[in-house]
């Protein structure tokens, strides 16, 4: 049993299921051979490196190292789960799933997620029919948010009441222990309280459109905190999630991949009601990268609309970092002082052709900001300035891009450009030589033992060898070392080995990406030559596991020498003795098998 779907009928989906067919529904996907490449969806990059292998039924990409099956990829791509990706593509392939007994944490998850849509429906109702909720639609009325805004984006209301939402719950003899591990509701002695009291709510949903947590907003001016989230749980990850992506989705399809990314609710329900609505907002924290990583799995080109302050500043200057270092290149766009979106739309009364002409890019607005506060009408100032902005361009990975912005620092700066590039290299270099790491003989020793293990997987016959010669307990890289026993373990249950059915084992210890890395390296071999290698490779793993024995013993016997320890010494010289005929057969091997 896999989750909540029998081995049986996950066996028939996979036959049935067509990698190459489902990656294309997303992805443009080339002939490459006999695989297929195409851009990969999980990191930004202008060269493909992204590989899908029709024969082997995997995917696997060089650059970012995400790799795996078609299960995999739908996870990971639609942020699903196993059994949710594995009942998509059995609809789609025609494979009927018996209804069997649920895990007990999917159980859990969808007790919980029906929590959250029981809030949602008192939160709704309380906004739009109890009166009661007349504050709040006069204050969502007053802020330009008309009620078809209210309706797409599901907003609610909780009342000022301390036990609303608790007694709604008690009511619908709903778990009190399961929604206050949501942290919708929180203990009391003798009882519990609703978190979110006298507030606008924002509902938050996942991908699926699912209700993973809530955003409250206060009415009053002077009230604190302004605004509270749902503490992360089972379902929701603050900094993992964005407000209003489950809306955003088509509209940034429609736009041509452009996302606008903003800080807050009404931000983005402002430019909602203007006509924008290929926009996200962050939630309650600063950009993350499992924010970006989310951003870039859906946009091409992304805008960043934080406030004018010095946080909004800094947020700003933070998530372009995070852009950058993932080789995409936002545009920001800096609002009048004061002034967040929601400002800008309802204060200001400005409208998008005006909010799209502010646009910058972000490096430039990155310089201009980080130049802020130094003189450059004088010596000092433009060697600090300079200085200041060297380490945010020197995040760039495209040699191009990265040589035209040095040049444009040496046109703000006004300082030669040759002195500029000389002050980039140095600190380079510098970075360069501090970062440097030896290389660990382990390390390069490790290509034996990889060696072994791509045999085995590129060339299962092999496997008896390896099984009979013990290789794998001489094995000194853990991550190699479990990917051989899977591997074995597979074709000892199957007869025959298939790396895409161990794909989820693999996932499950951490080993995957080496996995697939190593899966994608083929080589041809001539006929009868993958046996010679494998006994080659075992005959060296075998030579340095004895070599660490008699290393061992040399300083057992340096230790018992000391303490004159007669009897270990006996015992430890016969033990010594006993390996070196040993050493000296496999060396004479090695030597015969060169000849």
């Amino acid at each position: 049993m896999a989750g909540l779907i029998p081995d049986k009928t996950l066996e028939e989906i996979r036959e049935r299921a067509d990698i190459v067919e489902v990656l294309s529904d997303h992805l443009t996907l080339k002939k490459a051979g006999r695989d297929y490449k195409g851009l990969c969806p999980f990191h930004n990059e202008k060269t493909p490196s992204f590989m899908v292998s029709p024969e082997k039924q995997l995917f696997h990409c060089f650059g970012c190292g995400a790799g795996g099956n078609v299960f995999t990829f739908l996870m990971k791509y639609e942020q699903i789960s196993f059994a949710e990706a594995a009942r998509s593509l059995a609809q789609r392939y025609g494979v009927r799933i018996p209804e069997v007994q649920t895990t007990s944490r999917d159980q859990r998850r969808e007790q919980l997620l029906m929590i959250n849509v029981a809030a949602q429906e008192f939160f709704l109702r309380q906004l739009r029919e109890e009166a009661g909720g007349e504050t709040a639609r006069s204050y969502l009325v007053h802020r330009g948010i008309t009620r078809p805004l209210w309706e797409e984006y599901g907003i609610g209301y909780a009342p000022s009441r301390w036990d609303g939402l608790t007694s709604y719950f008690k009511s619908k003899a709903i778990s009190a222990q399961g929604a206050e591990a949501l942290g919708l509701i929180i203990p009391k002695k003798g009882g519990w309280y609703d978190r979110f009291r006298g507030r606008i709510i924002f509902p938050v949903n996942d991908l699926q459109g699912r209700i993973i947590g809530f955003g409250g907003r206060v009415l009053g001016v002077d009230e604190e905190p302004k605004y509270l989230n749902s503490p992360d749980s089972l379902l929701y990850k603050k900094g993992a999630s964005f407000y209003g992506l489950n809306v955003a989705r088509s509209h940034i399809q429609r736009e041509g991949g452009k996302v606008c990314i903003v800080e807050g609710y009404f931000d983005l329900l402002s430019m909602a009601q203007h006509g924008i609505k290929n926009v996200v907002a962050v939630l309650g924290t600063a950009l993350t990268p499992d924010q970006v990583g989310l951003a870039r799995r859906f946009g091409k080109e992304f805008f960043l609309l934080f406030d004018p302050d010095e946080a909004g500043v800094k947020a700003a200057m933070r998530g372009l970092e995070l852009f950058i270092q993932e080789d995409a290149f936002p545009t920001v766009i800096p609002l009048p002082d004061g002034l967040d979106p929601d400002g800008y739309f309802q204060k200001k009364g400005g409208t998008p052709q005006a909010l799209w002409s502010r646009a910058v890019p972000g490096v430039e607005y990155a310089m201009d900001i980080l130049l802020k506060g130094y003189d450059l009408a004088v010596v000092e100032g433009q060697a600090r300035g300079v200085e200041a902005v060297l380490p945010f361009l020197l995040q760039i990975k495209d040699g191009v891009r990265r040589d035209l912005y040095l040049q444009r620092l040496a046109e703000k700066t006004r300082v030669k450009e040759e002195e500029v590039r000389a002050a980039a290299l140095g600190m380079r270099t510098k970075r360069a030589r501090v970062g440097a790491q030896p290389v660990s003989p382990t390390a390069l020793r490790l290509s034996t033992e990889k060696k072994l293990v791509q045999m085995m997987m590129q060339y299962p016959e092999v496997i008896p060898l390896v099984v009979e010669g013990g290789g794998v307990e001489g094995f000194e890289d853990r991550t190699l070392r479990s990917i051989a026993e899977l591997v074995i373990q597979d074709v000892q249950r199957h007869g025959i080995f298939s790396l895409e059915r161990l794909t989820p084992l693999l996932e499950a210890q951490g080993v995957s990406e080496m996995a697939f890395a190593m899966a994608f390296h083929e080589e041809e071999l001539e006929e009868g030559m993958a046996p010679r290698i494998v006994e080659d490779c075992l005959r060296q793993i075998k030579m340095r596991a004895l070599k660490r024995q008699m290393a061992g013993l040399k300083r057992k016997i340096k230790e018992a020498e000391a303490k004159g320890d007669e009897a270990l010494l006996h015992s430890l010289f016969l033990s010594m003795k006993a390996l070196g005929p040993q050493l000296n057969k496999l060396q004479r091997e090695g030597l015969k098998g060169a000849s």
